[in-house]
């Protein structure tokens, strides 16, 4: 008897041991409102990091030339670094899910992509800051993809993945096509159509003038607008398009008429096409003004008609 109450002590003593031990060598399972509170609280801060750099930048306003542009993508950058830093610190809580680690990972992902970009402004060349810019999309697609499953609200939640690019993309634009535009103004000033005498000398000069209309259609083709002004800048394709069909048809007639006498050729038809020049002609400047409203920003400065092309400018 003695033995057996010996062995039922040690037992009960052992089984206190272990369920002490049991208790002071980790902490308990999170009950499930513990777990639902932590991750509440750990949206709340990754969405007010988030909210913080959103509103620096939003308060800064859009870029509107290549110079501003380096400017903002600078400051634009330290803020989303900060918020970066500031999610990446915070402990995500214990039974809360992958999904705001995965969040997390794809953040720090992002450092040197936006390290890219804010190298491509500091030397402000075009096509570097577009192809940096365009880099950042599906990283910015993947990003709000796990923000939005990870519960947040205020991170990645404002189409990032297109106002980002075209902020980039809207400078560059503008920049592009003013180089487009000074050396094709270059060109225009070549063509005199108030020293042609004849149908041979006016159809010369509208040929060139035919020409500088063709080499805007061609050079618009290859700039990069943003997405925001798409729909205007396709307006302002199609009725500069308008314009060069109307110059090629005019050209065609005073081509073929080019060895008649002045007062031989029926002035009519003549009428008739330069009336579709003008209307074409004043669609294409309102379409511009709508396409450079849309677009938002500027050229930096307006380059010498002097100054000897760069191959940048050549290319863009």
């Amino acid at each position: 008897m003695a033995g057996t109450a010996r062995v039922r002590g040690l037992t009960a003593i052992s089984a206190l041991a272990l369920a002490g031990f049991a208790g002071c060598g980790g902490d308990p399972e999170p009950t499930a409102e513990e777990v639902k509170a932590a991750k509440g609280r750990w949206v709340q801060r990754a969405d007010a990091a988030c909210r913080k750099a959103n509103d620096a930048i939003a308060d800064r306003g859009w870029p509107v030339n290549l110079v501003d542009l380096d400017r903002l993508v600078v400051r634009g950058i330290d803020d989303a670094q900060a918020a970066i830093k500031s999610i990446s610190a915070q402990k995500v809580p214990e039974g809360a899910g992958p999904k705001p680690g995965a969040f997390v990972k794809e953040l720090e992902a992002l450092r040197p992509e936006l390290d890219k970009l804010s190298e491509a402004s500091e030397d402000l060349e075009p096509a570097d800051l577009v192809k940096a810019a365009e880099a950042l999309k599906p990283r910015l697609a993947t990003i709000e993809k796990s923000a939005e499953e990870a519960g947040l609200s205020d991170c990645m939640s404002h189409d990032e993945r297109f106002f980002v690019p075209d902020a980039v993309r809207a400078p560059v634009f503008a920049e592009q096509l003013a180089r487009l535009d000074k050396r094709l103004l270059r060109r225009i000033k070549d063509v005199d159509f108030a020293a042609a005498d004849s149908l041979g000398e006016l159809a010369v000069a509208f040929r060139d003038y035919s020409e500088v209309v063709d080499s805007a259609v061609d050079g618009i083709d290859r700039l990069d607008p943003p997405q925001w002004a798409a729909d205007q800048v396709g307006n302002y394709q199609i009725t500069l398009r308008d314009l060069q069909s109307v110059s090629q048809k005019y050209t065609a007639m005073l081509v073929a008429d080019k060895d008649k006498a002045l007062g031989t050729v029926d002035p009519g038809k003549y009428l008739r096409v330069e009336k579709q020049l003008r209307g074409t002609a004043r669609a294409e400047a309102k379409a511009r003004r709508k396409m450079l409203k849309a677009v938002g920003a500027g050229p930096t400065m307006v380059p010498d008609e002097e100054a000897p092309e760069s191959d940048s400018e050549q290319q863009s």
